[in-house]
């Protein structure tokens, strides 16, 4: 596992920082004008810049373990027209900095193989959830063993109380992944 700090921040910046999957992925979502979304493990911020050009009133939060990360994501969001919407906080997966039952959509875009517990990052995602909320993961399948993993995690997701709902996989000529879609179990 990489040992997230601020050098692999830099480097991270640099080489992924808007990745395609980011893009790709809110394109392909079905996003009201007035949704509270959370973003775990944020990155750049680059996938809550292309979700506030789509959710223009509501309230969008990217939290990230690495401060550097954030300081990024601030810099890169500074002068994006739909800054104001869109805030950062230093927070990890398994000790997510905002209120319980606060986000109608919570993303994990190519973040949840960095997390350091995943079951315990699964429970915060249901504790900061709307009873009616949403958890988007997006997986990268260029990633060897990716196949693998995917079945793990939909493991991991129902013995954490999600219900898949809707899995798709898209393929561009720049890259192929995972989208999924998961429910609270009712």
């Amino acid at each position: 596992m990489t040992e997230w700090n601020a050098e692999t921040a830099e480097w991270y910046a640099a080489n992924y920082g808007d990745y395609p999957t980011n893009r790709l992925a809110v394109e392909q979502l079905d996003l009201s004008d007035e949704l509270t979304i959370i973003d775990v493990g944020c990155g750049t911020g680059s996938a809550l810049r292309y979700t506030a050009a789509k959710v223009s009133k509501g309230n969008l939060i990217g939290i990230d373990p690495v401060p550097r990360m954030i300081e990024i994501a601030k810099g890169l969001s500074k002068d994006d027209k739909n800054r104001n919407q869109v805030a950062f906080k230093v927070g990890s997966a398994e000790k997510i900095p905002v209120d319980d039952s606060i986000a109608d959509l919570v993303f994990a875009f190519d973040s949840i193989d960095h997390w350091k517990d995943v079951p315990k990052g699964l429970s915060e995602i249901l504790r900061i959830l709307k009873s009616k909320g949403n958890f988007i993961i997006v997986k990268d399948l260029g990633v060897p063993g990716s196949k693998k993993a995917l079945i793990a995690l939909k493991q991991k997701l129902r013995a954490a109380g999600f219900d898949l709902v809707h899995k798709e996989i898209i393929k561009t000529d720049e890259i192929s992944f995972a989208l999924w879609k998961c429910t609270v179990k009712s």
